[in-house]
Formats: structure tokens, sequence, C-alpha cells
């Protein structure tokens, strides 16, 4: 039933990947452009360059590179969860969460996964020690 499902969604998603040659070289050359003014004007900021040249910010309605470079704080590194790196990673997850995600929310979410690993697995020893590590007094 789900592989019938599947070329349907692939279908769906195959026209994420389409690229338009055209527009894409048409946003480089105004990228490289504004690059060069940047290069040109050193300690120049974005309110000056809308200022003077608003053309060379407004490059594409399509992608806002501020707003998606904004996005980054605060989100998960790699998109997985954080509390999973901590889950999975222990201590080594937290540290990449600290490390990447430079955020105080995500690494707490990671310390907390971290936390319920230890748990876990203290749960699992004593479990094993008490249940069936002492089912071989029963025996003998």
């Amino acid at each position: 039933m789900a592989i019938a499902f599947l070329p349907a969604v692939a279908s769906v998603n195959a026209e994420l990947f389409t690229v338009d040659d055209q527009e894409l070289t048409t946003d480089f050359a105004q990228l490289n452009e504004l690059e060069e003014f940047v290069s040109a004007n050193e300690g120049i900021t974005l309110s000056d360059i809308s200022a003077e040249n608003p053309l060379l910010t407004n490059m594409s309605n399509r992608a806002n590179i501020l707003g998606v470079l904004s996005g980054l704080r605060g989100d998960p590194p790699a998109g997985i969860p954080s509390i999973i790196w901590g889950l999975c990673l222990s201590w080594v997850g937290v540290l990449v969460v600290y490390f990447v995600a430079d955020d105080r929310d995500e690494t707490k979410k990671a310390f907390i996964g971290c936390l319920i690993g230890a748990g876990v697995y203290v749960v699992f020893w004593v479990v094993w020690i008490l249940i069936i590590g002492n089912s071989f007094w029963f025996l003998g």
C-alpha cells in the first residue's frame, strides 16, 4: 500500500528540484554585483545599501538571504531535535548542540535528553542486576 503511494509523493516533490538556469545566472550576477559593491565600500550596512542602491538589496523576491541566515539561530543541528542529540550521544551530543546551535534553549533540550538517556541506562542496569542477574540464584 505504501509503495503504491510513493510515486505520487515523488511526482509532487519533483517540481521542488527543477532549476531555471537563466534565473540562476541572473541571481548570481546580482550577487556578484552586491559583493563587489560591499568590497568597494568597506563597513557598509544593509540599510546604507538600501538607501544608496535599492536594486542591490532587492536581488530576489523568492529567497530572503538575510532571513535564512537569521533563522539559523535556535534551530537544532542538522534538523535533528536537540533532545535526540543528548539522548543518543550523551554529553557529546550536548557539546555538539552547544557549539553548533549556539542557543541556550537548544542546549537545555540536549541536556534534558542526556539526563533521560542516563536515566534509561541506570534503569536498564538495575533491572538487569535485580531481575535477570538474580535469576541464577533460583536455578541453583
